[in-house]
């Protein structure tokens, strides 16, 4: 599967995963840095949305991901300026 299909279907998955403010902020915050087969990297714009991102989501996208086939199994979180 592409890196830009898991990103997408990863979205989606948290979408009904997430509270309304969790998924608000998981949209306006995070983008996808790198996504191949080992990994996948999230990155954020700033250093308390990433912060944010591996305190409230990260549990939640390795467990999500393991819904979806072929996915990565790796994954982090950078600030990418």
């Amino acid at each position: 599967m592409q890196g830009s299909t898991v990103w997408r279907e990863l979205q989606l998955l948290l979408s009904l995963n997430l509270p309304d403010t969790a998924y608000y902020l998981w949209q306006a915050t995070a983008t996808c840095y790198v996504c191949d087969a080992q990994r996948l990297v999230i990155g954020a714009p700033t250093e308390q949305s990433a912060r944010q991102l591996v305190l409230a989501y990260l549990p939640v996208v390795r467990r999500t991901l393991e819904a979806i086939p072929d996915a990565p199994r790796s994954v982090s979180v950078v600030v990418a300026r």
